[in-house]
């Protein structure tokens, strides 16, 4: 009977959300499935309402990802289109014997789209604090210039001290990727409020081999990436990340040695409740 309600529940989901690759594939797994799956309106939520709310979250976090993997995808789509006919473009240009470079502006508002997406997903885990721990944080904000500051100090002092204890897991996480992630949410203000990102190459066709090279982003170490390759890798990082703050936040208030594991067969739930003794522990 209780396989059949989850699978039920799982066809009902994917119903709502398609995947259309294998990012999306995970993307999915690791939020909406995985807090679907935990059975956590009984082993978690202690009333109905801030479990509806806690899944609602859950819900908006999984479409802001597909969102940014949306826009990974048509940028890649778009690359190759626009570099193929740029190059018949300057094949037939009378100026054949100089470099030609050009601004595609579709592909830049791609990266924007993107990077607006990632923080939105940013800003919903720390929304997800409310109902679960009662921390009542808004958005993924700043302190002293490192993204998920604030997160950081709520969990250090605005929860009792059983549940400091077991946040200190969390914090170190958060901590540890604090600067990748201030970094890419600098690079999204960038993008909305300084008219777009002043690290990107124009597009560029070398009329020596009559090849074109794609767009790069310049990193603070001045070491080169093309775009495409820099979105697909972020958008990996961001939900291996996430996926992981949403594990570790939950397990703050779960029972005594109980953990969670992902499911390696690959099917639905794709992760579930572990004992563990004091030796595992």
């Amino acid at each position: 009977m209780k396989n059949k309600m989850i699978q039920q529940e799982f066809m009902t989901l994917k119903k709502v959300i398609e995947a259309k690759d294998e990012i999306d594939t995970e993307i999915i797994f690791s939020t909406i499935n995985m807090v679907a799956g935990l059975n956590l309106e009984t082993i978690i939520f202690r009333d109905k309402k801030s479990w509806e709310n806690y899944f609602g979250i859950s819900m908006n976090l999984t479409k802001s990802l597909l969102k940014a993997n949306e826009h990974c995808r048509k940028y890649s789509k778009e690359e190759k289109r626009f570099l193929k006919e740029y190059r018949k473009k300057c094949i037939k240009d009378k100026n054949v014997n100089t470099f030609l470079a050009t601004d595609c502006v579709g592909l830049n508002t791609e990266i924007d789209g993107f990077l607006s997406q990632i923080k939105a997903s940013l800003d919903t885990v720390a929304t997800s604090f409310g109902p679960l721990l009662g921390l009542g944080l808004k958005n993924w904000h700043k302190k002293s210039g490192k993204s998920g500051g604030e997160i950081i100090s709520a969990l250090e002092n605005n929860l009792s001290d059983e549940y400091k204890e077991r946040a200190n897991v969390l914090k170190e996480v958060i901590i540890r990727n604090t600067e990748w992630i201030t970094y890419i949410v600098t690079l999204r203000d960038q993008a909305h409020h300084k008219g777009g990102l002043k690290c990107l190459t124009d597009i560029t066709y070398d009329f020596r081999y009559k090849k074109v090279k794609p767009q790069y982003i310049m990193h603070e170490n001045d070491a080169g990436e093309m775009v495409n390759d820099f979105m697909l890798r972020t958008m990996r990082d961001v939900a291996r990340f996430i996926n992981e703050v949403l594990i570790l936040s939950i397990l703050i208030k779960a029972p005594n040695g109980m953990g969670i594991k992902r499911n390696e067969k690959g099917e639905y739930p794709p992760f579930n409740w572990v004992v563990f003794n004091a030796q595992e522990k």
